[in-house]
């Protein structure tokens, strides 16, 4: 039997759809990837991020989204919906993308950690405005962190839930206290 080929969408198709879609999803060259359901622990710690960030972020002119807001990570061609996403107030020019993120927060679930951990990551890191990448465990107090300075990328991790993860271009730091608040964690 000969394959079918999978159909390919349009930016502008795939934006009508989501639209009215029930279901979020994720545009990669002209593919459309369906977004799952993410455990309640995840969708915990991702308000945990938003709450500790927005404190930490206040009045310093920027704007946190969760979940349902796309991200533009390449023009056309790449739209993702991090966990999280950080932007600034002016990034007002598309009403259903951020265009200009600042720090992208990624959950990690087993069904999609794989994408997290290399195609976003190499995806992510070539947006000209990102300053940071945070890898965040549902499983265990581990928090990774890519951290643009000048044209390299830092890795870093962290353990403990007292160390602070220091946000050096936003003058600000997110301890991992905060993340994982009321979190039952493994072990």
């Amino acid at each position: 039997m000969p394959d079918v080929a999978e159909k390919t969408f349009a930016v502008a198709e795939y934006f009508e759809l989501e639209k009215t879609s029930r279901v979020r999803h994720e545009f990669v060259h002209g593919t459309l990837i369906e977004m799952p359901g993410e455990k309640k622990k995840a969708n915990e710690i991702a308000g945990n991020c938003y709450f500790a960030l927005r404190q930490a972020l206040k009045g310093k002119g920027q704007k946190i989204y969760e979940h349902d807001v796309r991200t533009m990570v390449e023009a056309g061609n790449i739209y993702r919906y991090p966990d999280l996403v950080v932007a600034p107030e002016t990034d007002r020019d598309d009403e259903y993308n951020v265009t200009q993120p600042g720090l992208i927060i990624e959950v990690l679930s087993e069904r999609i950690e794989q994408t997290d951990r290399n195609k976003k990551l190499k995806e992510y890191c070539r947006i000209p405005s990102l300053r940071y990448y945070l890898l965040v465990s549902q499983d265990e107090c581990l928090v990774e962190t890519y951290s643009r300075k000048g044209e390299e990328w830092i890795y870093d991790f962290h353990t403990k839930p007292t160390e602070i993860i220091q946000l050096d271009f936003y003058q600000a730091t997110l301890e991992l206290s905060a993340i994982y608040e009321n979190i039952k964690l493994a072990g």
